[in-house]
Protein backbone atom coordinates (compact mmCIF):
# COMPACT_ATOMS: atom_id res chain seq x y z
CA UNK A 1 0.00 0.00 0.00
CA UNK A 2 3.03 2.46 0.89
CA UNK A 3 4.62 1.64 -2.33
CA UNK A 4 2.09 4.02 -4.09
CA UNK A 5 2.06 7.69 -3.89
CA UNK A 6 -1.59 7.78 -3.69
CA UNK A 7 -1.89 5.96 -0.11
CA UNK A 8 2.38 7.13 0.75
CA UNK A 9 1.62 10.76 0.35
CA UNK A 10 -1.73 11.57 2.43
CA UNK A 11 -0.36 8.91 5.12
CA UNK A 12 2.76 10.76 5.69
CA UNK A 13 1.10 14.28 5.19
CA UNK A 14 -1.18 13.75 8.30
CA UNK A 15 1.64 12.15 10.20
CA UNK A 16 2.82 15.62 11.08
CA UNK A 17 -0.98 17.19 10.39
CA UNK A 18 -2.38 15.41 13.01
CA UNK A 19 -0.40 15.32 15.50
CA UNK A 20 -0.29 19.59 15.11
CA UNK A 21 -3.48 20.15 15.35
CA UNK A 22 -5.49 17.87 17.78
CA UNK A 23 -5.01 17.07 20.83
CA UNK A 24 -3.23 13.53 22.16
CA UNK A 25 -5.42 11.03 21.98
CA UNK A 26 -7.96 12.46 19.45
CA UNK A 27 -4.80 12.71 17.03
CA UNK A 28 -3.90 9.00 17.53
CA UNK A 29 -7.39 8.05 17.07
CA UNK A 30 -7.63 9.92 13.82
CA UNK A 31 -4.32 8.60 12.64
CA UNK A 32 -5.50 4.65 13.38
CA UNK A 33 -8.73 5.81 11.78
CA UNK A 34 -7.27 7.13 9.04
CA UNK A 35 -4.79 4.41 8.32
CA UNK A 36 -7.77 1.74 8.50
CA UNK A 37 -9.49 4.06 5.69
CA UNK A 38 -6.54 3.93 3.80
CA UNK A 39 -6.06 -0.22 4.00
CA UNK A 40 -9.80 -0.71 3.34
CA UNK A 41 -9.75 1.20 0.20
CA UNK A 42 -6.32 -0.17 -1.26
CA UNK A 43 -7.71 -3.70 -0.54
CA UNK A 44 -11.21 -2.90 -2.13
CA UNK A 45 -9.27 -1.61 -5.25
CA UNK A 46 -6.28 -3.81 -5.53
CA UNK A 47 -6.95 -7.13 -3.66
CA UNK A 48 -10.34 -8.17 -3.12
CA UNK A 49 -9.94 -11.48 -2.04
CA UNK A 50 -8.37 -10.03 1.15
CA UNK A 51 -10.21 -10.32 4.24
CA UNK A 52 -9.09 -7.45 6.18
CA UNK A 53 -12.19 -5.00 8.00
CA UNK A 54 -12.97 -3.54 11.45
CA UNK A 55 -13.28 -4.62 14.41
CA UNK A 56 -17.01 -5.31 14.82
CA UNK A 57 -16.83 -5.25 18.76
CA UNK A 58 -16.74 -1.70 19.43
CA UNK A 59 -14.95 -0.96 22.98
CA UNK A 60 -12.97 -4.41 22.65
CA UNK A 61 -9.80 -3.33 24.63
CA UNK A 62 -6.53 -3.45 22.14
CA UNK A 63 -8.17 -4.76 18.94
CA UNK A 64 -8.92 -2.20 16.14
CA UNK A 65 -9.15 -4.40 12.87
CA UNK A 66 -8.81 -7.79 11.55
CA UNK A 67 -6.78 -9.47 8.76
CA UNK A 68 -7.64 -12.96 7.81
CA UNK A 69 -9.32 -13.37 10.94
CA UNK A 70 -6.58 -12.08 13.47
CA UNK A 71 -7.09 -9.43 15.79
CA UNK A 72 -4.66 -6.54 15.45
CA UNK A 73 -3.94 -3.73 17.54
CA UNK A 74 -2.49 -0.47 16.07
CA UNK A 75 -0.45 2.07 17.98
CA UNK A 76 1.02 5.36 16.68
CA UNK A 77 3.60 7.65 17.31
CA UNK A 78 5.98 10.31 17.32
CA UNK A 79 9.07 8.50 18.97
CA UNK A 80 10.10 5.64 20.47
CA UNK A 81 8.02 5.37 23.69
CA UNK A 82 6.31 2.79 25.85
CA UNK A 83 3.32 1.63 25.00
CA UNK A 84 -0.51 1.43 26.68
CA UNK A 85 -1.01 -2.44 26.14
CA UNK A 86 -4.26 -2.06 28.42
CA UNK A 87 -6.28 0.95 29.46
CA UNK A 88 -7.05 -0.20 32.94
CA UNK A 89 -5.21 1.13 36.29
CA UNK A 90 -7.24 -1.30 38.24
CA UNK A 91 -5.38 -4.69 36.74
CA UNK A 92 -3.57 -6.41 39.16
CA UNK A 93 -0.57 -7.85 37.60
CA UNK A 94 1.17 -11.03 38.95
CA UNK A 95 4.14 -11.08 40.93
CA UNK A 96 6.32 -11.39 38.44
CA UNK A 97 4.92 -7.81 36.43
CA UNK A 98 4.57 -9.77 33.07
CA UNK A 99 1.58 -9.45 30.70
CA UNK A 100 0.60 -11.43 28.02
CA UNK A 101 -0.95 -9.35 25.03
CA UNK A 102 -3.95 -10.84 23.12
CA UNK A 103 -2.96 -10.14 19.93
CA UNK A 104 -0.08 -8.83 17.59
CA UNK A 105 0.34 -5.39 17.04
CA UNK A 106 1.11 -2.88 14.58
CA UNK A 107 2.84 -0.09 15.18
CA UNK A 108 3.65 3.37 12.87
CA UNK A 109 6.69 5.81 13.73
CA UNK A 110 5.73 8.80 12.28
CA UNK A 111 9.47 10.40 12.86
CA UNK A 112 13.11 9.32 12.83
CA UNK A 113 14.14 8.53 16.69
CA UNK A 114 17.12 10.59 16.55
CA UNK A 115 16.70 13.73 14.37
CA UNK A 116 20.41 13.03 13.05
CA UNK A 117 22.71 10.36 11.66
CA UNK A 118 26.19 9.43 9.74
CA UNK A 119 25.94 8.94 5.99
CA UNK A 120 29.03 7.04 4.92
CA UNK A 121 30.54 6.54 1.41
CA UNK A 122 32.01 3.58 0.61
CA UNK A 123 35.05 5.78 0.96
CA UNK A 124 34.61 5.90 4.40
CA UNK A 125 34.32 9.84 4.40
CA UNK A 126 31.18 10.77 6.45
CA UNK A 127 29.28 13.13 6.73
CA UNK A 128 25.94 13.75 9.28
CA UNK A 129 22.44 14.47 7.93
CA UNK A 130 19.20 15.52 9.02
CA UNK A 131 15.90 14.41 7.07
CA UNK A 132 14.36 17.35 5.14
CA UNK A 133 11.38 17.48 7.05
CA UNK A 134 13.27 18.60 9.61
CA UNK A 135 14.17 22.22 8.21
CA UNK A 136 9.95 23.20 8.13
CA UNK A 137 11.08 25.95 10.96
CA UNK A 138 15.01 25.62 10.17
CA UNK A 139 17.27 28.27 8.02
CA UNK A 140 19.09 26.10 5.36
CA UNK A 141 22.89 27.62 5.72
CA UNK A 142 25.53 27.75 2.90
CA UNK A 143 27.64 24.92 2.04
CA UNK A 144 24.73 22.24 3.15
CA UNK A 145 23.69 19.68 0.39
CA UNK A 146 20.54 18.10 -0.79
CA UNK A 147 20.54 14.27 -0.70
CA UNK A 148 17.67 12.22 -2.39
CA UNK A 149 18.73 8.85 -1.33
CA UNK A 150 16.84 5.26 -2.11
CA UNK A 151 16.34 2.71 0.92
CA UNK A 152 17.63 -0.84 -0.22
CA UNK A 153 18.31 -2.61 3.04
CA UNK A 154 18.38 -1.99 6.38
CA UNK A 155 21.38 0.75 6.71
CA UNK A 156 21.69 0.32 3.22
CA UNK A 157 21.22 3.00 0.97
CA UNK A 158 21.73 4.40 -2.30
CA UNK A 159 22.48 7.68 -3.59
CA UNK A 160 20.60 9.38 -6.12
CA UNK A 161 21.22 12.96 -6.26
CA UNK A 162 23.15 15.31 -4.86
CA UNK A 163 22.57 19.10 -5.06
CA UNK A 164 24.46 22.05 -4.06
CA UNK A 165 23.01 24.81 -1.60
CA UNK A 166 24.09 28.47 -1.43
CA UNK A 167 22.85 31.37 0.48
CA UNK A 168 20.85 32.65 -2.54
CA UNK A 169 16.97 32.42 -1.35
CA UNK A 170 15.72 32.69 -4.85
CA UNK A 171 18.06 30.02 -5.85
CA UNK A 172 17.20 28.02 -2.69
CA UNK A 173 13.27 28.79 -3.23
CA UNK A 174 13.76 27.50 -6.40
CA UNK A 175 15.60 24.41 -5.43
CA UNK A 176 13.26 23.14 -3.13
CA UNK A 177 9.80 24.18 -4.97
CA UNK A 178 7.76 21.53 -4.84
CA UNK A 179 6.59 21.57 -8.46
CA UNK A 180 10.78 20.59 -8.84
CA UNK A 181 10.98 17.67 -6.01
CA UNK A 182 7.67 16.32 -7.51
CA UNK A 183 9.34 16.30 -10.89
CA UNK A 184 13.02 14.48 -9.09
CA UNK A 185 10.62 12.20 -7.53
CA UNK A 186 8.63 11.39 -10.55
CA UNK A 187 11.91 10.42 -12.36
CA UNK A 188 13.36 8.72 -9.43
CA UNK A 189 9.62 6.96 -9.06
CA UNK A 190 9.92 5.62 -12.76
CA UNK A 191 10.08 1.55 -13.33
CA UNK A 192 8.22 0.90 -10.77
CA UNK A 193 10.26 2.17 -7.86
CA UNK A 194 7.92 2.08 -4.28
CA UNK A 195 6.90 5.47 -3.62
CA UNK A 196 8.15 4.92 0.08
CA UNK A 197 11.98 3.74 -0.41
CA UNK A 198 12.71 7.15 -1.16
CA UNK A 199 13.68 9.69 1.39
CA UNK A 200 15.51 13.24 1.13
CA UNK A 201 18.19 14.83 3.39
CA UNK A 202 20.03 17.50 4.72
CA UNK A 203 24.12 17.63 5.45
CA UNK A 204 25.47 19.74 7.91
CA UNK A 205 27.51 22.52 6.14
CA UNK A 206 31.08 22.18 6.10
CA UNK A 207 33.90 24.23 4.46
CA UNK A 208 36.13 21.36 4.54
CA UNK A 209 34.08 18.25 2.62
CA UNK A 210 31.49 18.30 0.74
CA UNK A 211 30.26 15.33 -1.43
CA UNK A 212 30.59 15.12 -4.82
CA UNK A 213 27.71 15.64 -6.79
CA UNK A 214 29.41 12.99 -9.56
CA UNK A 215 29.06 10.07 -7.09
CA UNK A 216 25.29 8.99 -8.03
CA UNK A 217 23.99 5.65 -7.56
CA UNK A 218 26.62 5.06 -5.14
CA UNK A 219 25.82 3.16 -2.16
CA UNK A 220 26.11 4.40 1.30
CA UNK A 221 25.37 3.41 5.17
CA UNK A 222 22.81 5.96 7.07
CA UNK A 223 22.96 4.85 11.08
CA UNK A 224 19.67 5.78 12.25
CA UNK A 225 18.42 4.15 15.52
CA UNK A 226 15.03 4.12 14.29
CA UNK A 227 13.01 5.18 10.89
CA UNK A 228 9.55 6.01 10.81
CA UNK A 229 7.46 3.35 9.64
CA UNK A 230 5.18 0.45 10.39
CA UNK A 231 6.22 -1.98 12.48
CA UNK A 232 5.01 -5.51 13.17
CA UNK A 233 5.22 -7.32 16.66
CA UNK A 234 3.93 -10.49 16.49
CA UNK A 235 1.67 -12.28 19.33
CA UNK A 236 4.25 -14.12 20.27
CA UNK A 237 6.70 -11.84 20.66
CA UNK A 238 4.34 -10.28 23.25
CA UNK A 239 3.69 -13.08 25.53
CA UNK A 240 5.00 -12.95 29.32
CA UNK A 241 6.65 -9.59 28.89
CA UNK A 242 8.24 -7.47 31.49
CA UNK A 243 5.71 -4.59 31.72
CA UNK A 244 5.46 -1.30 33.42
CA UNK A 245 1.99 0.00 35.33
CA UNK A 246 1.05 3.77 35.94
CA UNK A 247 -2.51 5.03 36.82
CA UNK A 248 -3.92 4.96 33.37
CA UNK A 249 -2.18 1.63 31.98
CA UNK A 250 -0.49 -1.08 31.44
CA UNK A 251 2.36 -0.16 29.63
CA UNK A 252 5.28 -1.88 27.51
CA UNK A 253 8.53 0.23 27.93
CA UNK A 254 10.40 2.18 25.63
CA UNK A 255 13.35 -0.45 25.80
CA UNK A 256 11.21 -3.73 24.93
CA UNK A 257 9.54 -1.56 22.41
CA UNK A 258 13.42 -0.70 20.72
CA UNK A 259 14.06 -4.32 20.88
CA UNK A 260 11.04 -5.32 19.25
CA UNK A 261 11.68 -2.79 16.79
CA UNK A 262 14.71 -4.31 16.08
CA UNK A 263 13.76 -7.47 15.49
CA UNK A 264 10.84 -6.27 13.15
CA UNK A 265 13.32 -5.08 10.95
CA UNK A 266 16.18 -7.91 10.70
CA UNK A 267 12.78 -10.55 9.90
CA UNK A 268 11.42 -8.00 7.20
CA UNK A 269 8.28 -7.17 9.71
CA UNK A 270 8.90 -3.65 8.33
CA UNK A 271 7.64 -0.70 6.04
CA UNK A 272 9.83 2.00 5.84
CA UNK A 273 7.85 5.18 5.96
CA UNK A 274 10.01 8.25 4.94
CA UNK A 275 8.63 11.91 5.86
CA UNK A 276 10.23 14.08 3.28
CA UNK A 277 6.37 15.20 2.45
CA UNK A 278 5.90 16.86 5.65
CA UNK A 279 8.29 19.83 4.90
CA UNK A 280 5.52 20.38 1.88
CA UNK A 281 2.20 19.40 3.93
CA UNK A 282 0.13 22.32 5.07
CA UNK A 283 -0.53 23.13 8.46
CA UNK A 284 -3.62 20.95 9.17
CA UNK A 285 -5.51 18.32 7.64
CA UNK A 286 -8.90 19.13 5.71
CA UNK A 287 -11.75 20.47 7.84
CA UNK A 288 -13.75 17.57 8.83
CA UNK A 289 -17.00 19.71 9.03
CA UNK A 290 -16.28 20.18 5.14
CA UNK A 291 -16.02 16.53 4.41
CA UNK A 292 -19.19 16.09 6.14
CA UNK A 293 -20.81 19.38 4.51
CA UNK A 294 -19.87 17.96 1.34
CA UNK A 295 -21.77 14.66 2.35
CA UNK A 296 -24.54 16.10 2.90
CA UNK A 297 -24.83 18.31 -0.12
CA UNK A 298 -24.27 15.03 -2.64
CA UNK A 299 -27.15 13.29 -0.84
CA UNK A 300 -29.88 16.24 -1.57
CA UNK A 301 -28.30 16.72 -4.70
CA UNK A 302 -30.74 17.00 -7.49
CA UNK A 303 -28.51 15.40 -9.36
CA UNK A 304 -27.71 12.35 -7.00
CA UNK A 305 -30.53 10.33 -9.53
Amino acid sequence: MLSKREYFIPLIAAQYQFPNHYYGLTSAALLEDLFVDAAINFKNQEHHGLQFERTDAKGEKGWDYRYDGQNYSHKVGGKVQSIALLWDATYQLPEDSTYSYPSPIVMVLSNYNNKNATLTLNTGEAFQITPLSQFRSKAFTQGQQILIVRRTLENNWKLLEVLNLNDKVSELNETLKLQVVWQKMLEHWANDQAANSIEIFVTKSSKKTVIPTDLTSRDVSINFKALPGVYLFPKESLQKVKVAKNNRAILLPTEKVQELMDISCEKGNFTYLPNWFTYFATNRSVDLYLVQRAEYDRLNSAARD
